[in-house]
């Protein structure tokens, strides 16, 4: 079986999660987000985070339990059946591709604020290029690369939090929630999206030290962090500009930089960072996209070749090749918002299952005390269900189709796993 090096301790493996979690969410999204919302995108974030809370607290569970390459395609496959591994792992997969387009289209958005002669779509694709060839070269390199870039986007993060707090203008909070609260749930079923990295460490758990400890840590550190970043930030962001400025803007945060704060170089550094940033989460989602790959592969739910390990580097250079291949075409037909909602679906969906599979660890847990905690990943597995009601009817339609095209797929091989 194909082995790959343990490599990450628990700054690494937090910084993946960091790394996954802040980047085009708060960068980019939280401008459409805003647009559903409006200034009560507040109350959206925090939605968003408490129910990314109920389901962290599911991967902790499964982490400490299910040390496999995978996360939640191991934890389906170990605890509800093969098949359902399959469906999760292949709706992870779909929603993590189509997050990586979503992620090069507002890395680009940002270049192109600086450089607006840039086409955007080649920017995207381009950086997806660079990326996957970064990946190949090593975990611990990406990882290093990957640390360097989170503390450059804390940092320019908490001077915007810092500096926009002396600029705020009251009068812009009010109607505080022009759309009511299906635009607040519709908002956060958006925001959602940026807070799915959470579980990055799960993927790449046989290349963390001492995985059963520091994977769940890891997800609580991320999680606690990156919820008091964006709460700030949307706070700050929504009293510096109108929120009908920057509804469909692909760079609200800079916008709301010039508008309210007009301080150039501020502007500058937040874009700079919005780069970074989003690099960094690119970087991690090939990283986990690869994982996930590479684990279904070696169980021969995907073609055998995506679990071939390259001789000199030890990573899955073909399952990052292929994987990022897909990634850098999807930027030509989608829009921000369409990947994210489409992303979301398949991101809820596979949440929810982490959830229920997370209910049917504990209740076989023979302490009647920590047995009455399944109330948590139940409120994950019904909050999760609740935010898919607010996605577009497009982003239903294509994950239906992704899981029936999943299904076909299934019987086709199903002959070979016997």
């Amino acid at each position: 079986m194909a082995e790959l090096k343990r490599s990450l301790g628990l700054f690494d493996a937090t910084a993946l999660a960091v790394g996954a979690i802040i980047g085009a969410g708060i960068f980019v999204i939280s401008g459409v987000a805003a647009g559903l919302a409006g200034p009560a995108v507040i109350l959206s974030i925090i939605i968003a985070g408490i129910v990314s809370s109920f389901t962290a607290y599911s991967y902790v569970r499964l982490a400490s339990k299910f040390t496999e390459e995978g996360g939640p395609y191991v934890y389906a496959k170990n605890t509800i059946s093969r098949f359902a591994g399959f469906i999760t792992g292949w709706l992870w997969l779909f929603a993590n591709i189509v997050a990586g387009a979503t992620v090069s289209l507002g890395l680009a958005s940002y270049v192109t604020s600086l450089l607006p002669t840039l086409p955007i779509v080649p920017i995207a694709i381009l950086s997806i290029l660079i990326l996957v060839i970064l990946n190949i070269v090593g975990i611990k390199q990406s990882s290093i690369f990957n640390a360097v870039l989170v503390a450059l986007k804390l940092s320019a993060l908490s001077l915007f939090i810092v500096i926009g707090f002396s600029h705020l203008n009251f009068s812009f909070y009010e109607p505080f929630s022009p759309n009511g609260i299906k635009g607040i749930l519709s908002s956060a079923a958006l925001i959602f999206f940026a807070y799915t990295g959470f579980g990055r460490p799960a993927t790449a758990a046989e290349e963390i030290k001492d995985p059963k400890h520091t994977i769940p840590r890891s997800i609580v550190l991320a999680l606690v962090l990156s919820s008091i970043v964006y709460i700030l930030v949307g706070i700050v962001s929504t009293g510096l500009i109108p929120y009908q400025k920057i509804a469909n803007s692909g760079s609200p945060i800079t916008d709301s930089i010039e508008y309210g704060i007009k301080i150039y170089w501020l502007e500058i550094f937040v874009s700079f960072a919005a780069i970074v940033a989003t690099v960094s989460v690119l970087l991690t989602t090939i990283i986990g996209v690869s994982r996930v790959s590479f684990a279904m592969a070696r169980d021969n739910l995907l073609p055998k070749f995506f679990s071939k390990m390259h001789k000199r580097f030890s990573t899955p250079y073909l399952s990052i090749l292929i994987t990022g291949a897909v990634m850098a075409i999807l930027p030509i037909f989608g829009s921000l918002k369409q990947t994210a909602n489409v992303t979301n679906f398949g991101s809820l969906l596979v949440y929810a299952i982490v959830n229920f599979t997370a209910i049917l660890l504990i209740a076989k847990d023979q302490n009647r005390m920590r047995r009455y905690l399944m109330v948590i990943p139940a409120l994950g597995l019904i909050s999760c269900i609740a935010l898919l009601y607010f996605l577009t009817p497009i982003s239903w339609i294509i994950g239906i189709s992704w899981i029936a095209v999943g299904c076909v797929y299934y019987v086709v091989i199903k002959h070979r796993l016997n």
